[in-house]
């Protein structure tokens, strides 16, 4: 039943009893009496009217309640769902039903949108803080580079062309070194940055583990054996292929793997390990880095790996590279 038919049968008692007094009101007057049978059908009729009203009018406001508890409380359209009544009128189609329904539809998608917009906030001002702490970081990375690099360039430029003796050469590559650790930090930055704005694309690839991991496996044991630390790999013979981007991948473990040597000591070991897990083929280098001092290479890694529906987990021990793979 339609609103406007309840409301219009609300009417209809204050009708009937216009009509009933009318009625009274002519044969009171030309008859100085009523008819019985007028007067029992005005009482009936009014009566009647009266328990159809008090019906309609309780049945609205019951409806009226249930929407604003709906709207006024999370959760308050399931709870209320009991307050029904297992009448005629709750059984038949019913308009109130409808807008009942866009009520609840309507304020399932303000709250939903009201977390979302919570949500996107708080990751918002989380990605402002952590650019922040990598911005002072590469601040600082550079600031020392510049620093290692004044001293071989003042006695470049204070000395006679041609005439650097072995020391000064040295001095000079340094310098050379730090000016490009200090790029390097500017370039990491600036891709991070590109892959959250989302305007770096990753071009999936079916590729072999062995395959993606042969070219950082090299790098690092070049950087291994200059550091005097051991590289030991543990690879799976029968793994599935990746499917990830094999450039920006490789890129990703070669930052993990360099930093895993450079944290280790003289005569120490790091170990890559690679195994199907579900599926995933996981990536474990050994050691890991804390969560509370991760470098920025480091976090581009992480970037890298999460756009191609990757996960890198870090660990004091251990980190741990989730890449997927094609169904066994």
């Amino acid at each position: 039943m339609k609103v406007a038919q309840r409301l219009y049968l609300a009417v209809m008692p204050a009708i009937l009893g216009v009509f009933t007094v009318l009625g009274l009101a002519y044969w009171g007057r030309y008859t100085q009496q009523a008819p019985e049978l007028l007067v029992v059908v005005a009482v009936i009729a009014s009566v009647a009217s009266l328990i159809i009203a008090w019906r309609n009018t309780r049945y609205v406001a019951r409806r009226v309640q249930r929407l604003a508890h709906a709207r006024g409380s999370p959760g308050g359209a399931a709870a209320s769902g009991g307050l029904q009544p297992h009448t005629l009128e709750s059984r038949l189609e019913d308009e109130l039903d409808e807008i009942e329904a866009n009520v609840e539809g309507l304020s399932s998608e303000v709250a939903a949108e009201r977390e979302a917009g919570t949500r996107r906030s708080q990751a918002a001002e989380d990605r402002a803080n952590e650019y922040g702490v990598l911005l002072n970081d590469a601040i600082t990375t550079m600031v020392a580079s510049l620093k290692e690099a004044q001293l071989p360039l003042h006695i470049l430029l204070s000395s006679p062309f041609g005439e650097l003796n072995e020391n000064q050469e040295e001095m000079l590559g340094s310098a050379q070194q730090a000016l490009e650790s200090a790029d390097a930090e500017v370039r990491r930055m600036r891709k991070l940055v590109e892959i959250d704005r989302e305007a770096i694309s990753m071009l999936p690839q079916r590729i072999s583990v062995a395959e993606l991991l042969n070219p950082s496996l090299a790098i690092a044991d070049a950087r291994a054996s200059a550091a005097v630390v051991r590289l030991r790999t543990e690879i799976a013979d029968t793994l599935p292929r990746v499917i990830v981007d094999p450039v920006h991948t490789q890129e990703a473990i070669t930052l993990v793997l360099t930093d895993a040597v450079t944290r280790t000591k003289q005569g120490g070991e790091v170990i890559v390990r690679a195994e199907e897990e579900g599926k995933n083929v996981v990536i474990t280098v050994t050691p890991g880095v804390a969560a509370d001092s991760v470098p920025l290479a480091v976090r581009l890694a992480c970037r890298v790996v999460g756009a191609q529906k990757g996960n890198l987990d870090l660990g004091r021990e251990k980190t741990t590279i989730s890449l997927p793979c094609e169904a066994g």
